[in-house]
């Protein structure tokens, strides 16, 4: 039987990796690793419960960012194991550690959410993905674009980098009942209209005149402004003495289930990074993105999806009416993202590759990778292991 190691070490891997989990402990051996890279005591715990996933089984502990001390962690704990697989996801230090690890012990490389571009090299995310792409065997792309990214850009094989959807659709799918059930954050329980926020990013809030020009920005808007404060963003704003602005309605970070209820019953989502921008189209909601530039160009190509750089612009408020008045209105009401079966197409893969035959099945999506492009990917991955 394949042995598969799945790594992660951040709560955006964990919400992303619950739906993979599972299937891959019933189809393999496997073991799963967190890194510890972000960590509080209780915060995987809550994930856990919360998404019904099984826990990593291992715990680095690492309690750092630093990847030479994440590889040196993960490299000893794969020794250990001895897996034939290792799994990385997204665009983290400890995605980047995985694949160093990886790489260490001779262990094939998976990389889900491969070859997403945002061609801003002044991003360590963007450092971070195309070198764990440029080191891994199987690059599981979340659309076709990015797969032409791979090749067109960086000449990776497109039939080694199939497009197999995003495990961001698959969490939606099998928690939505749950989702749905739960009430409202109190913040926002009577607000006729708001917006959801997230902002956190070194370029926003570690400059005090772009953070303060965003809560002015903020403050402009004429909706309630939901936001449970990262960590970062709390220290900032008291560090430099600023202020939120009165329809700025803010809690502790919240766990995934009522964050995404939150999200759902918002007009608009307002965002600064990745994940938002994929929950925003999958769940069928406006988003305006505070940079200059991102990696799901998908959503704006779709018109789901605008860019507002906090730092050179003003006018969010015309930008956030724009955004919520034009959304009904576009001309493909898809998500680019699939209809919730990365991880079947993830597992039959690796079945493939392990010389089985999958058992994990999925409709045939326009767009994403049939099982043929799936096969021809396992067996270019076995020949060229071969040799």
């Amino acid at each position: 039987m394949l042995r598969v190691a799945t790594v992660c070490g951040t709560r955006p891997e964990l919400i992303k990796l619950a739906p993979l989990v599972p299937d891959f402990s019933a189809a393999f051996e496997h073991h799963y690793l967190f890194t510890g890279q972000h960590y509080s005591p209780d915060m995987v715990q809550i994930f856990v419960d919360e998404l019904s996933a099984p826990a990593p089984d291992r715990y680095l502990d690492v309690g750092s960012s630093d990847i030479d001390a994440l590889t040196s962690a993960l490299a000893g704990a794969l020794r250990d194991f001895g897996p034939d697989v290792v799994v990385c996801y997204g665009d983290t230090n400890s995605t980047l550690a995985a694949a160093r690890a990886a790489d260490d012990i001779g262990a094939v490389l998976v990389h889900i959410e491969a070859g997403i571009r945002s061609f801003d090299r002044g991003m360590p995310e963007e450092i971070n993905r195309v070198e764990v792409d440029a080191k891994a065997d199987l690059r599981l792309a979340p659309t076709g674009l990015a797969t032409w990214f791979l090749d067109a850009f960086e000449g990776h094989d497109p039939v080694t980098s199939p497009a197999i959807g995003n495990l961001v659709v698959d969490a939606w799918v099998r928690h939505r009942d749950l989702i749905e059930s739960r009430p409202l954050p109190e913040q926002v329980a009577g607000a006729d209209r708001y917006a959801v926020l997230t902002l956190h990013r070194q370029a926003t809030v570690d400059v005090p005149e772009v953070f303060e020009k965003a809560l002015n920005e903020l403050g402009s808007l004429d909706l309630t402004v939901f936001f449970p404060v990262h960590p970062r963003t709390a220290d900032r704003l008291g560090r430099f003495g600023l202020t939120w602005p009165d329809n700025v309605k803010t809690c502790a970070p919240m766990g995934y289930l009522d964050f995404v209820r939150a999200m759902l019953g918002a007009e608009v989502l307002l965002t600064d990074s990745g994940g938002v921008q994929e929950e925003a189209i999958t769940l069928g909601k406006p988003c305006v993105t505070l940079r200059p530039n991102t990696e799901r160009m998908e959503t704006v190509f779709l018109g789901g999806n605008r860019l507002f750089d906090l730092a050179r612009h003003t006018g969010l408020a015309d930008e956030v009416a724009a955004a919520v008045s034009s959304f009904d209105n576009r001309p493909y009401k898809l998500n680019p993202f699939g209809s919730g079966y990365a991880t079947a197409r993830t597992v039959a893969l690796l079945q493939m590759l392990g010389g089985e035959e999958p058992t994990a099945t999925f409709p045939e999506e326009r767009g994403l990778a049939s099982l043929d492009d799936l096969r021809r990917a396992a067996a270019a991955v076995r020949e060229r292991r071969s040799q």
